[in-house]
């Protein structure tokens, strides 16, 4: 048995544990870039006055939120069960 120096004992945790809660992390890595495009546009006060180019960048940087959105909501929600099932794991 491993047991700490408190004579606790240790969970078990795989490799494979590791790398999915690694993977679930690079998902969520991977919108950075995209949400700095969305940062830009709704903090520029130099926007052209153009209505319809306004409207147009507008609605293409709602669908771009809306995907980040579901996938965010989705990644957390498998992050959740994965740190469940982390934390129900035996202890050795």
């Amino acid at each position: 048995m491993i047991q700490t120096e408190n004579k606790q004992l240790i969970k078990e945790i795989s490799h494979q544990d590791i790398y999915a809660l690694y993977d679930v992390c690079e998902q969520l890595q991977s919108w950075q870039e995209v949400l700095s495009v969305l940062e830009k546009f709704f903090k520029d006060e130099n926007r052209p006055v153009n209505k319809q180019q306004i409207a147009r960048k507008y609605y293409a940087c709602s669908q771009v939120f809306m995907l980040f959105y579901l996938d965010f909501k989705q990644t957390m929600q498998k992050m959740e069960k994965q740190l469940l099932e982390l934390r129900s794991k035996k202890k050795v």
